[in-house]
């Protein structure tokens, strides 16, 4: 999805490549928090309407339709829908919409949904989210349910299996500290995947954002009312493995994004994190799920 509704600046690829990353990132984000919405959530109704923003590839959209009755209608929203399955081999209840969440809320969505889910802008948006809050909340009926989900990048540590413990020192960073600077201090235990991290996150500062470890203050700051915040701090290491091998994928994306002697930096330095990877090291994460309910 793009930050403009006049050029798509997505830092990330569109390709074949790009949709089994989606898609395999789509399975572990779901493995790691154990549901699609939030326990918290209603979901009894046979009519219930449900917006997805930012779909990519509408695996979010597919796996819930096959919980719910096919009353049910679900609407996925991209700025740009390549990326989905042909409609003929979606669900019956399952429609794939154009829209930039970062242009005005067309008037027929204001007041649609019983249910809006966000998930993973992390490197679309660019500084403050009230205006994005305030288009989501629109779209909810009264009563609604907003549900975001989000690393938190500025917790990235670097860890090593045979020490079973993370390769520098203290917890994560705190709000002087960024994700780049912990990389460079890992530096000497994994030089490849510091500095792979630090090339990447020092070109766009889309990468480390403050902003998903405030999401509850932004939803509180927009009116919602029963804001209830699920942070996995540690994910089972076997799937923390899996979320570190697919997400290695975007750093070839990110280079065909960067200047051209950034790109190829990024690209000499891929090889040299793979390898480190396959000496048992990882990026970790925390991760954070926040619900909030539109007043009725």
């Amino acid at each position: 999805m793009s930050s403009t509704g006049e050029q798509d600046d997505y830092l990330l690829s569109r390709d074949y490549i790009d949709c089994d990353r989606l898609n395999l990132q789509h399975s572990l984000w779901t493995k790691i928090f154990g549901y699609l919405l939030h326990p918290r959530i209603d979901t009894s109704s046979p009519t219930l309407t449900i917006a997805d923003i930012g779909t990519g590839t509408a695996s979010w959209l597919t796996d819930l339709s096959a919980l719910l009755p096919t009353t049910c209608q679900l609407d996925g929203f991209d700025i740009d829908t390549s990326q989905v399955p042909p409609k003929e081999w979606l669900p019956a209840n399952v429609s794939l919409h154009k829209w930039d969440v970062f242009t005005d809320l067309p008037e027929h969505l204001i007041g649609r949904y019983d249910i809006v889910h966000v998930r993973l802008l992390v490197f679309v948006v660019k500084g403050d989210l009230t205006g994005i809050l305030r288009r989501l909340v629109k779209m909810l009926k009264p009563g609604g349910w907003l549900q975001w989900s989000e690393p938190d990048v500025r917790t990235m540590r670097i860890l090593t299996a045979k020490a079973k413990t993370q390769t520098q020192p203290g917890a994560a960073p705190g709000p002087d500290t960024t994700a780049a600077s912990t990389a460079n201090a890992n530096a000497n235990a994994t030089p490849g995947m510091a500095h792979l991290f630090s090339l990447s996150a020092s070109q766009d500062p889309r990468l480390i954002p403050a902003w998903p470890s405030q999401l509850d203050e932004y939803f509180r700051a927009a009116g919602l009312n029963d804001v209830l915040v699920h942070r996995v701090a540690e994910a089972p290491p076997h799937l923390e493995f899996a979320m570190h091998q697919c997400n290695l994928l975007m750093y070839e994306m990110f280079a065909s994004r960067a200047p051209g002697p950034r790109a190829r930096e990024i690209l000499d330095w891929v090889p040299r994190a793979a390898e480190e990877t396959r000496r048992g090291a990882m990026f970790a994460f925390e991760r954070v799920a926040v619900v909030g309910c539109k007043g009725k």
